[in-house]
Parts: C-alpha cells; sequence; structure tokens
C-alpha cells in the first residue's frame, strides 16, 4: 500500500490512531511482513470500523498469507462500505484467483474495470483472467476426454482377452467402458470445482476474532501483540490444499449437506492452527 499523508482518507473515516496502525500495516507489507501487517490493519479498525480501504489492505496481507477465504470476506466488507470503489471489486477478483475461481474472478475484475475504465490494470486483468478461465475450461475438457479413452480402452482389452468375444460383444463393452471413463471424468471435474469453491467457503470465525487467537495471550482487545505465524502457515497450507487439488490446472483495502460439512472442517482447521500457534495442542 502507498504510505497514505496524514488526513488524506478519501472518506475521512479514519482517526490518527487509526492511521497511525494503517501506516504500520503498510510498512509491514513493503518489508513482506504479512502477520505483521494483519495485525495492525486489525487494530486501525479497531480505531475505524467502517474504514473500506482497511478491509482492502487486511484482504491483501490475508492473501499474501494464503488464505482465500479470509481475504474474499474483507474484500466483500469493503465492497459492501464503498460499493462504487473499484478496489473492492479488484480484491474479490484476486481472492477468488487465488482459489482457482477464475471465471468469478473475471466478473469482479471487470466490474472493477466498469467502475474505473482508466485503470489499465484492471483491464490487463480482465484479459488475463479470461485466458486463464479459458485454459482451466480446457484442461477440464481433456480430463474428461483422457478419462473416456482410457475407459474405452481397458474394457476393450477385456474384451479382447475373451477369445469369443465378437465383434458386437466388442462395440458394446468398448462403448461401456467409454461411458464409464466418461462419467469418472465428469466426476473429477466436479470434485475440483468443489474443492476450489471449499477454499473460500466463509469462516466461521470473523477475521477480527481469528486475528485475535494468532495474537496471542501477548494481545489485547485491539489486536495489539506479536503475533505467531505457525499457525498461520498450517491454516495456510489446509487452504492451499483445497485451491491446489481442485485446480489441477497493492493495498489501498447457505449451503447443506457436503457445504456443511466443508464449513466445519474449515472451522476445525482454522482453530487447530490457532491453538498450535498458541501453543495449547
Amino acid at each position: 500500500p502507498g504510505r497514505a499523508r496524514r488526513g488524506s482518507c478519501v472518506c475521512c473515516n479514519m482517526n490518527s490512531a487509526a492511521e497511525d496502525a494503517k501506516e504500520q500495516g503498510n510498512a509491514c507489507m513493503a518489508s513482506a511482513d504479512y502477520v505483521g501487517a494483519m495485525t495492525s490493519y486489525t487494530r486501525a479498525l479497531s480505531f475505524a470500523p467502517k474504514e473500506a480501504s482497511l478491509f482492502s489492505n487486511r484482504s491483501f496481507a490475508f492473501l499474501k498469507l494464503s488464505l482465500p477465504a479470509r481475504a474474499l470476506a474483507d474484500a466483500e466488507e469493503a465492497i459492501r462500505r464503498r460499493p462504487e470503489w473499484p478496489k473492492g471489486h479488484f480484491r474479490k477478483a484476486e481472492a477468488l484467483r487465488a482459489a482457482g475461481l477464475h471465471e468469478d474472478a473475471l466478473e469482479y475484475y471487470a466490474r472493477g474495470a466498469e467502475l474505473d475504465p482508466s485503470d489499465e490494470h484492471l483491464r490487463s486483468q480482465c484479459d488475463a483472467s479470461r485466458l486463464r478461465a479459458s485454459a482451466q475450461q480446457r484442461q477440464e475438457r481433456l480430463l474428461v476426454a483422457a478419462a473416456t479413452g482410457a475407459g474405452l480402452l481397458f474394457f476393450a482389452l477385456l474384451a479382447l482377452t475373451d477369445g469369443g468375444a465378437g465383434h458386437a460383444k466388442l462395440v458394446g463393452v468398448a462403448g461401456l467402458g467409454a461411458a464409464l471413463g466418461a462419467l469418472a471424468g465428469v466426476g473429477a471435474t466436479a470434485l475440483r470445482g468443489h474443492g476450489r469453491r471449499g477454499a473460500v467457503l466463509p469462516p466461521l470465525e470473523t477475521n477480527d476474532a481469528f486475528v485475535a487467537l494468532q495474537t496471542g495471550a501477548g494481545g489485547d482487545a485491539a489486536g495489539r501483540g506479536a503475533p505467531q505465524a505457525a499457525g498461520l502457515q498450517t491454516d495456510a497450507r489446509a487452504a492451499a490444499v483445497a485451491a491446489d487439488g481442485a485446480a489441477g490446472g497493492a493495498p489501498s483495502s447457505g449451503g447443506t449437506g457436503g457445504a456443511k460439512g466443508a464449513r466445519h472442517r474449515s472451522a476445525k482447521n482454522g482453530r487447530a492452527a490457532a491453538l498450535r500457534a498458541m501453543g495449547r495442542s
């Protein structure tokens, strides 16, 4: 994030304490101390809870910590606070991109570009996101085609081992194999998509509560204290596994059944990571 001058906040929602904490967060981001940035922006939000740019900045910090679900939550809050601000839509697109949801990301890159047609970076991200979405779709089609071919070949070979198999039987068995292979390919593609969605399911703990947990016993109600990075790294690895297994292929800022299970697992992983960070597990 660029260092804001004192009193330069567009929405005038920040007092001097909030600006000081924001500048500390910006300095942490510049030095790649993303845990410190996350904590500083949270402290700034305790003084200016309506400031969209703070949610945007913390979203970027979460993204750098490989926590796309938390980055998405803050980006959506920034949009709620300032719907016509392009940066909020950009932050949301970036979180969706990190989860491998390129078609969804394209939608929000495009919204940001509509709000600020002069922003060349947003326009370039729209083009890049289209390419990523197209490549992802192509990869998924190839997966289904490969599974179909593998099923056809396997069942055809099984039929050929039966010396008495006639042509009609061979064709029928090969067709069955192709159908089963296609079904397996479609299922694998659906599982990948489910994994991408799971990577950005809304966390059960709020981002403020999550940061407080990471701060540990040394922190106070405003989030001051030295956060522990180990739990964040563990939580980030869990998010990365969900996104990578599914994908195959500068801050300013309910379902049922399977969805409930994914939310429960996400919350459980987050709590466990926080407890490990605080040395309680």
